[in-house]
């Protein structure tokens, strides 16, 4: 995994301003709201770039990359090999088959014709065979997204003081509640598969997926559970955004539906309102500003660097090939 020393010529003031330009230039286009679920469609001032790399679930479904269990298989790292062309793989994306289904912990951009060993955690606890390949899937929902984001910003820091990253995630925390998911949901799977609750709710995603159709020229999205806004992402790329749109949405709903069987279960409470408060994305974005003046700058695992940076209420990644930030998010942090 990389060492925390920044020695290119951008060290580490270019890549915390990149992502702090790209937060200051977000305008919010349109917000939607169904049953508890509020979702903003952002735009940005920068200029829009015309993507290179494909996303995961492009690159698999064209057969330009093979995710497969590392020779000396481990739970936490899986290898990514590329062909003709780079590939955007986004935190919390998920992998099926191998030993084990996976999440992948941070954003990554991998350079073309190469063979990365990328940092996972484990999606489901009751498996482990010879399975070697991996399909790519759907994302895991939000609230997973921004725990794993949390554990890994959390590991980050930590490993400051030994000189190397390796991107971790706390995996008894993230088996635990993928056990809380099962429970809430009824759903019983012999190898405590978060993908199996996920399969419980396809038909209820489907109908909020059509609820909220992506507006022309949006770069970003920023989700709202009830009268919490409680994450943003942001892309350099309409046409990444275009991508990602009905995947962030499934999973921001996916949050939601976990959300209502919690409140139900009397394991959180009830919302005090309907919606989210009218300043709700400008004070999150003034929080990721302030906050991104005191960043963990690293290389990232594939191209350029991986930026981490928190507050009370906040957690923000980002991945960023200087000049630009290709993928910004700020999660609402738990407390």
């Amino acid at each position: 995994m990389p060492s925390t020393s920044t020695t290119t010529s951008t060290g580490t003031r270019g890549p915390a301003t990149a992502v702090r330009r790209a937060i200051e230039s977000i305008q919010p286009i349109v917000s939607m709201w169904r049953d508890g679920l509020t979702v903003i469609a952002l735009e940005s001032s920068q200029p829009n770039r015309q993507p290179e790399e494909l996303t995961l679930d492009q690159a698999h479904a064209s057969a330009a990359i093979e995710v497969t269990e590392s020779p000396m298989q481990t739970v936490p790292t899986v290898d990514a090999i590329t062909k003709a062309m780079p590939v955007l793989i986004l935190d919390g994306d998920t992998i099926i088959g191998g030993a084990q289904n996976r999440i992948i912990n941070i954003s990554i951009l991998l350079k073309a014709a190469s063979t990365t060993s990328i940092p996972v955690s484990c999606l489901e606890m009751g498996r482990w065979n010879s399975g070697r390949r991996f399909d790519a899937s759907r994302p895991v929902d939000h609230s997973m997204r921004r725990m794993v984001a949390q554990q890994v910003t959390r590991s980050v820091h930590e490993d400051r003081t030994s000189g190397e990253v390796r991107y971790a995630a706390d995996q008894g925390a993230i088996w635990h509640e993928i056990g809380e998911r099962q429970a809430r949901s009824s759903t019983h799977s012999s190898t405590q598969a978060l993908h199996d609750v996920y399969r419980s709710e396809e038909r209820t995603l489907g109908e909020m997926l059509r609820a909220f159709p992506m507006p022309p020229g949006a770069r970003g999205i920023a989700v709202g559970l009830h009268n919490e806004l409680v994450g943003l992402d942001l892309f350099d790329s309409a046409e990444t955004m275009e991508r990602q749109w009905s995947r962030l949405v499934g999973s921001a709903a996916s949050a939601l539906l976990d959300r209502q069987r919690a409140i139900a279960a009397g394991a959180a409470p009830k919302p005090k309102h309907r919606g989210l408060h009218g300043d709700a994305l400008d004070r999150m974005l003034k929080r990721a500003t302030a906050a991104v003046g005191k960043p963990t700058v690293a290389p990232s695992v594939g191209l350029g660097h991986d930026v981490r940076f928190s507050a009370p209420k906040l957690v923000g990644t980002a991945l960023v090939h200087y000049p630009r930030a290709i993928h910004v998010a700020l999660f609402r942090a738990a407390v």
